[in-house]
């Protein structure tokens, strides 16, 4: 049995870089892999190699981690296609430029999806 057999793995970035290269191991290692990126059609891509080598990931939809509608959403199509979320992954980054007293002090309000927990 792969270590991560039957596992839910929520990936964010999976466009390209570390994230892709997560993706394709959690893959490789047995996970069912959700992923997202703003670049849909690169993390369409890594859905092709993980498929190639007989893996299992769905790729919903474009990912904006910094909308929380984007993430809400995202974490709603794992738990319907996979029943739960086991692992998250949250290695997507955003850039952003001006005055840090101007910044929100946060990304994001924290998120109230439909997320059920597994054990085992």
């Amino acid at each position: 049995m792969k270590r991560l057999e039957g596992r839910v793995a929520l990936i964010s970035g999976t466009a390209r870089g570390q994230c892709r290269a997560a993706a394709l191991r959690f893959a490789a290692e047995g996970a069912l892999v959700v992923g997202g990126d703003l670049l849909h059609e690169e993390a369409l891509e890594t859905q092709r190699l993980i498929a190639r080598e007989g893996g299992t990931i769905l790729t919903p939809g474009r990912l904006d981690v910094t909308d929380a509608e984007s993430v809400r959403s995202w974490m709603a199509e794992a738990v319907d296609a996979f029943g739960g979320i086991d692992i998250v992954h949250a290695d997507a980054g955003t850039v952003r430029f001006g005055a840090i007293d101007g910044r929100p002090t946060a990304i994001a309000p924290p998120l109230r999806a439909p997320v059920s927990t597994r054990s085992g």
